[in-house]
Formats: structure tokens, sequence, C-alpha cells
């Protein structure tokens, strides 16, 4: 067995290497260090690496863990016929996307400075997963109106007699001053935010999409007049992304909203314990369970604002964007990790 891993991925360098011949690569290079090597194979890798058909065939791949929320660069079905295992890491970086949200609303002046102004803004959050749970929660302690959308839970939630409101889409994108995107992207959400979407938006509304940029239409945001200010972390074609698009942005950052110390720990922890059971490496099953977390303390009784600003200058990442979006991909390789909050 072999296990070829992303050379991007942190903390996990030297942790097999005395257990299963080990080899790094880039992202964009798993097809090469694949045909280089004999026998079965693992992959562990991030969103840059496209595992479908072209890449699997032959290849000898008996299984793919992702350090990451999402799957949509698998192809599952795929992997499904073909006895691949797949493994995530669902809600690794839920805390640094929830940070980024607030931050980008902070940044632009968003976040009023008593509750009772905070009470007329309602945020709505389109899928309540284990991202948008967490920003759900955090606007609520804030003293936003927040409402939910996302059916699959409330179906679920209804099923076990949970108490927590879900609205339909229509009701949330009508009723809400920001809309933030937190869905997977899937044969459901591709393209979500359409020109429709956008219609029914109120006018003037905050539009943020952290989740994944197909889950834009990005014409129709740029057509749109609808839509007020514009929160983008995620794009189509990623790294050429679309400079109109860019423009139009109050905040544009380049792929960055999870990439915090805790959110990268708990991704390669997610994926080392689950490759370390199916290996039967029991040295390594319980990995990252015991580690130390430093992360900074919102006072929501103080100047959040001034708070969120300072444990992460979100304007600086943007910035840098701004000025030479050709190095999108560079600029995310060597964003340094931020520290999450608690609250």
């Amino acid at each position: 067995m072999t296990l070829i891993i992303d050379d991007a991925i942190p903390y996990i360098r030297g942790l097999f290497e005395p257990f299963v011949e080990t080899f790094y690569c880039k992202g964009g290079e798993f097809s090469s260090a694949i045909n280089s090597t004999e026998g079965d194979k693992i992959l562990i890798i991030r969103t840059r690496t496209k595992c479908n058909a072209q890449l699997l065939n032959g290849s000898g791949v008996k299984a793919i863990a992702t350090a990451t929320i999402g799957t949509d660069h698998i192809d599952i079905p795929y992997c499904n016929s073909h006895s691949v295992k797949v493994f995530s890491a669902p809600g690794c970086n839920s805390g640094a996307v929830m940070q980024y949200v607030f931050t980008s609303l902070a940044t632009l002046n968003l976040i009023p400075s008593t509750v009772s102004e905070r009470k007329e803004i309602t945020l709505g959050v389109i899928g309540a997963g284990h991202v948008g749970e967490k920003v759900a929660r955090l606007g609520e302690a804030m003293g936003f109106s927040v409402m939910r959308n996302d059916p699959p839970k409330e179906l679920l939630q209804k099923a076990s007699g949970g108490s927590i409101p879900y609205f339909s889409l229509n009701e949330v994108l009508e009723n809400s001053d920001i809309v933030t995107m937190h869905t997977p992207l899937d044969s459901t959400t591709k393209g979500m935010a359409s020109a429709v979407f956008f219609s029914k938006m109120k006018q003037g509304a905050t539009f943020i999409n952290c989740s994944r940029g197909e889950v834009l239409d990005e014409a129709a945001l740029l057509s749109s007049k609808r839509v007020g200010r514009v929160i983008l972390d995620v794009w189509c074609n990623e790294p050429q992304i679309n400079n109109e698009l860019l423009s139009r942005a109050d905040i544009a950052t380049p792929h960055i909203a999870g990439y915090s110390v805790e959110g990268k720990k708990n991704g390669t922890a997610a994926v080392v314990k689950s490759i370390a059971g199916l290996l039967g490496i029991s040295e390594l099953e319980s990995y990252g369970e015991k580690g130390e977390e430093t992360r900074h303390t919102l006072k929501l009784s103080g100047d959040i604002e001034k708070q969120l600003l300072s444990f992460f200058p979100i304007k600086e990442i943007d910035s840098l964007l701004r000025e030479a979006p050709q190095k999108f991909e560079k600029i995310r390789t060597e964003y340094i990790y931020r520290n999450e909050f608690k609250y």
C-alpha cells in the first residue's frame, strides 16, 4: 500500500511514514504521482485534486480522504461503483467560516453596536448544516433576527420533534437584509443563486457566498439591480476568477474562509483518523483528540466590530487579491492561518 498526500495539507508530514510508504505531491500533480507508483494506493487530498474517472481508472486507488468539508471534487458515483472508499472532514472548518462571515459584516459596518438595532436586521442562512448552523447561532447570540432555510434539515427536525424554525427559500430571500450561502455543491444547488433568486431578494440586501463558487450564477449577480453589498470567498473556475465580479465585490478573498489554525488541525485529524482506522494503525486512531487550541474570546457585551477586526484583518487579504488576481493560488497557498474565536 502506498499513501500519496497533498503536500499543502498541514500538520500531517511524518505521521504515516513509520507505518506505510508515503509520498507527497502538489495538488495538481496526483496523476503523475499515481503513475509513478505501483500497487494499491490511498490518496489524501484537498479541493485542488479532482478525483474523477480520468484520474482513477486503472490507478489502483482504493481509498480517498479529503481534508475538507465538501466532496464535490470527488466523483462519488464512480467511487461507489468501483469500491473506492471516500472519507471527508465534515464540519472541520465551520468555526473559521463563521468567523469569516461576521468579520466581513463588521468590516462593512453591518453589525450595529446595539442589540436593539440588530433585532431590526434579518440574517438569512441558506443551508443550516455544520457551518450554517454556527452562523445562525452566533447571529442569534448577537441579537440578529435569523431565518434558516434547509429543507433536508427541516424534514429531519419534523421527524425528531425539534423546535428550530425553518423557512422556505422565498420567505428567506424576501425578508432578509443579509443572505449567506452555506450549501454543499451538488446537482440541486449548482447555480442556485440565479437571476430568479436575486429578483426575490430585498432591495439593497447583502449577499455572501463562502460555500462553493458554482452555487452562484455569476452573470446573474452582475446583472442584478437588487443586491447591495457583496462578499465573496469562492469563485467559479478557481483560480482563474472573474475580474468583473472581483470589482463588484465589496470584500473578495481567495477561498480562505476556512483557513484557520483550528480548522486545518481538525481537517488533518479527520483524515488521519479515517486512514488510520482503515489501515489498522492504532497509534494514529486518536490523533488530534487531545490537542490544545489557541482561540480568541469574543465578548458579546463588548465592541463586537473592534474585536472581530482585531482577530482577523480581512482587508489585508482582500487587498492582496485585488492587486494581483492572477496570483489567486499563490496568495491562497501562502496565507497564514488565523486563530478562531470562542464566545
